[in-house]
């Protein structure tokens, strides 16, 4: 009897002889960027022993182990390594901090804090995610959407 449910199943065809469906596929919603080729890497990465000043505009990811300081703005991805600082204010499409921030934090899609990250400056995204030990100086705004007309 098993034997026989089982070939059943492997041809996807149930006891009474109709064809069995498959499962609905599982939707999740993914970042543009991600859709891109992944092995690329960073569009830019910010070593420990670096110190960078000025604007910097990207699209796809960019990493910072180092020191960053000035005006940062992308419809990508900012990952700030566990050793790394920035000084700025950010808008951006996703950020994962585990090191330290200061300045206002806008994202449109997740914003993850990791480790012992410390963010001094407010916080406004849709997704939130804080791991147990993370510092956060400010005010922390998480709305379906950017929060329009405030100041930070």
């Amino acid at each position: 009897m098993f034997k026989f449910a089982k070939t059943l199943l492997e041809r996807g065809i149930q006891k009474d002889g109709r064809i069995a469906a498959a499962p609905a596929p599982y939707i999740q919603e993914t970042p543009f960027y991600e859709e891109q080729e992944s092995e690329i890497g960073p569009e830019m990465t910010i070593g420990v022993n670096v110190s960078v000043m000025g604007k910097i505009a990207f699209q796809r990811e960019i990493c910072v182990n180092g020191v960053f300081e000035g005006e940062l703005e992308g419809n990508g991805k900012i990952v700030v390594g566990p050793e790394g600082f920035v000084k700025a204010d950010m808008e951006l499409y996703e950020a994962e901090i585990s090191g330290k921030v200061e300045g206002n934090i806008t994202v449109k899609y997740r914003l993850i804090l990791r480790g012992n990250a410390e963010v001094k400056g407010n916080i406004t995204a849709p997704r939130l995610s804080v791991d147990e030990g993370v510092s956060i100086i400010g005010q922390v705004y998480v709305t379906p959407s950017p929060v329009e007309g405030n100041s930070f």
